[in-house]
């Protein structure tokens, strides 16, 4: 049975969540919107006001009268940070309320299961604090992104091959994290960001295309995880029969031919030399780019034809993919029996750190659902 104290957090929960929502609002439209009287909105908004949740941020323009408040919400009173963890790097996100990127970083920090290693990264994040001189008490916590297949409770992982990481890396982490923290697998943070930048939309599938290839299925802003947490290993999807060794001991899968090493080991491991080199026309990364392209179409065809909605290149390659996207699209459409457009095959949004942000959104997310 609901009580009084239920249907007053309910309100201040739904008025805080219109405010979040929108770019500014008065107390009358609140009113007016949530079906609620003046007086509960003002108590409630007094409350939030109390608890630096919201501002009042200048007037709107008059329609006669007097001037109504501009409400917004105080998008700093807390933040998040998202760590991103793969082979040779640390990649480090500040977040606010509104999923604002306040700070970033990449910084190369090969990864060791050894004391160095840890003391190094924890040094790295609080470094990376300090000279963003934010409140450490304003921090929910840290979202740590692995190109790993993570436990239900975020704590470990049941599959990791692209690091030498211990089975008890979250215990090793917890030494140097002075922060609330859990693990995302690194393709489905990444996805989580981008479905965050879009607006509405009803479903993609997000392709990262980083040193390792995953990705996220995504309906209606959820993330489909799976029975066994593994939805979204593209990587593992078989592109040749008998092909390529792929780190994961099984020949073929698409991991082996659309990973983003494939083209910066021709540049010493600088991608983005590697699509300069290419904007130049250079004979080698000319080559090996129209080889990488026909793998590509091909992953992203089956892709289309398993989920028929928008297919989003993330990742590293992802974010290089824009001057490129038609000529993928002229490749898939000449695999696909229905459609001739290929308007379905998109670039990523969110090209910076996106794994990251999507690792830093659960304590976002986590914060405004308990809004009291």
């Amino acid at each position: 049975m609901a009580t009084k104290l239920n249907l007053r957090e309910f309100n201040k929960r739904n008025i805080y969540n219109l405010i979040y929502e929108s770019d500014g609002i008065s107390k009358l439209d609140i009113s007016i919107k949530l079906k609620l009287s003046l007086q509960t909105v003002a108590q409630d908004l007094s409350e939030l006001k109390q608890q630096n949740l919201i501002k009042e941020d200048g007037v709107f323009d008059s329609t006669g009268g007097r001037k109504a408040r501009v409400i917004r919400v105080c998008e700093d009173v807390k933040l998040a940070v998202g760590l991103d963890i793969t082979r040779n790097h640390v990649g480090l996100v500040i977040i606010d309320l509104k999923c604002n990127v306040l700070k970033s970083i990449r910084l190369r920090h090969e990864f060791k299961n050894t004391p160095s290693y840890y003391n190094g990264l924890g040094e790295i994040l609080d470094k990376f604090l300090s000279e963003s001189n934010i409140a450490r008490d304003k921090i929910l916590g840290v979202g740590v992104s692995l190109p790993a297949i993570i436990s239900a409770d975020g704590r470990g992982f049941s599959y990791l091959k692209v690091l030498p990481a211990p089975v008890n890396l979250y215990e090793k982490l917890s030494r140097v994290i002075p922060f609330p923290f859990l693990f995302f697998n690194d393709a489905n943070a990444g996805g989580v960001a981008e479905i965050r930048f879009r607006g509405p939309v009803q479903k993609i599938v997000y392709v990262s295309l980083s040193n390792s290839v995953g990705g996220a299925i995504i309906y209606t802003d959820h993330l489909s995880k799976g029975d066994n947490q593994r939805s979204g290993e593209f990587g593992h999807m078989t592109l040749r029969e008998g092909g390529s060794m792929c780190y994961c001991g099984k020949r073929g899968c698409a991991d082996a031919y659309c990973n983003a090493k494939i083209l910066s080991d021709i540049t010493d491991g600088d991608l983005e030399e590697f699509f300069r080199r290419l904007r130049n026309k250079d004979r080698v990364c000319v080559t090996e780019f129209r080889k990488y392209m026909k793998n590509l179409a091909l992953l992203v065809y089956n892709l289309r034809m398993c989920f028929d909605c928008d297919i989003v290149l993330g990742g590293y390659v992802g974010s290089y993919m824009g001057e490129y996207i038609d000529d993928l699209m002229e490749a898939v459409n000449d695999r696909n029996p229905f459609e001739n457009n290929g308007n379905y095959v998109r670039c990523c949004n969110f090209k910076m750190e996106a794994s990251a942000v999507g690792a830093a959104l659960h304590y976002v997310d986590g914060f405004l659902k308990n809004i009291r």
